[in-house]
């Protein structure tokens, strides 16, 4: 009897270490099968190779939550991280340095941006790429630290654009919302030929939404901002007129149409920002376009498609 357990607990031993033994092995495997696969160049300028894992780090600070991206965007982040090292590389030719107040300005913006960590700025610091992205960034902006956006360059974008700049109809609206039908029935009965300021009172008495503090106050619209069946309720109204009772998920609403913004055009003045910041986007943009594609006509590069793990669509 005793021969027979010893015998079947050397089988189960056995068959432990093999189990065992087996999955260990696997994960070894996977583990060395996962470095090589990491260790793949995938881009190379003049003498520096880029591997795998160093655009897998690029991704990991552009995408920090590691959200599963199609192909097409991943060819887009490739074909960045490609300009973003030409850039690198030109910079380290040029002997362009981050500066110890640079460095400190940057992991003080990024210790307060990140999720509070002990030894987060450390951590940070050692961090080779973010260095170098911190490195790119000063790169992009020795270029483009000239670049004005002048008032004659305004003028002429408003002048040809001006299509851009017209505001559709609008509307001032307040509501009253109540849980019942029978209560919104009496009240809009109530308030049918009530002035405004009788309405904001009722809104602050009796509304249940959370604009009941300003009188029911809900803001001015344009079309597309309402849901489409309140939309057309509110729309179609007089100023100063109520709606009949409204019935949504949260109860039973009267609107009150406050006033009526017709159509307009933004003035110069009014639209002169968004035009600066237009202008000023699309200079940088160009900029910084014409020097990757200097670099790319500078320098040797190199891409090593076949060791992605999806597939590239070069100049995506």
């Amino acid at each position: 009897m005793k021969k027979a357990i010893l015998a079947i607990l050397l089988l189960v031993l056995v068959g432990a270490v093999l189990y065992f033994g087996y999955h260990y092995f696997q994960e070894k495997r996977l583990a060395k099968r996962s470095e090589a696969r990491g260790n793949k160049v995938v881009f190379r300028v003049e003498e520096k190779s880029y591997t795998l894992a160093d655009f897998e780090n690029y991704l990991r600070i552009l995408n920090p939550e590691r959200q599963e991206l199609p192909e097409e965007a991943l060819s887009q982040l490739f074909d960045q991280f490609i300009e973003d090292k030409l850039m690198l590389y030109s910079a380290l030719k040029l002997g362009l340095e981050l500066t110890a107040g640079e460095k400190e300005a940057f992991l003080r913006r990024m210790t307060r941006d990140y999720p509070a960590e002990e030894g987060l700025a450390e951590k940070l610091a050692a961090d080779r790429s973010l260095e170098e992205s911190l490195l790119v960034e000063k790169y992009k902006h020795e270029k483009i630290k000239e670049v004005v956006v002048t008032e004659d360059e305004i003028k002429q974008y408003y002048e040809a654009n001006k299509k851009d700049f017209l505001v559709p109809e609008r509307v001032r609206v307040s509501q009253i919302l109540v849980a019942s039908s029978e209560q919104a029935i009496k009240l809009r009965e109530k308030l049918q030929n009530a002035g405004e300021e009788e309405f904001r009172q009722a809104a602050r008495e009796f509304s249940r939404a959370p604009d009941a503090y300003k009188g029911g106050l809900m803001g001015v619209f344009k079309p597309g901002e309402l849901p489409s069946d309140m939309e057309k309720v509110i729309f179609s109204l007089g100023e100063g007129r109520l709606s009949t009772v409204f019935q949504s998920a949260y109860g039973y609403h009267i609107f009150r149409l406050d006033k009526k913004y017709s159509p307009s055009l933004l003035g110069l003045d009014e639209a002169t920002p968004r035009i600066r910041n237009l202008l000023l986007e699309k200079k940088v943009k160009d900029i910084v376009g014409r020097e990757v594609e200097e670099l790319k006509a500078t320098y040797h590069w190199e891409v090593f498609p076949q060791n992605l793990p999806f597939k590239y669509y070069e100049g995506n």
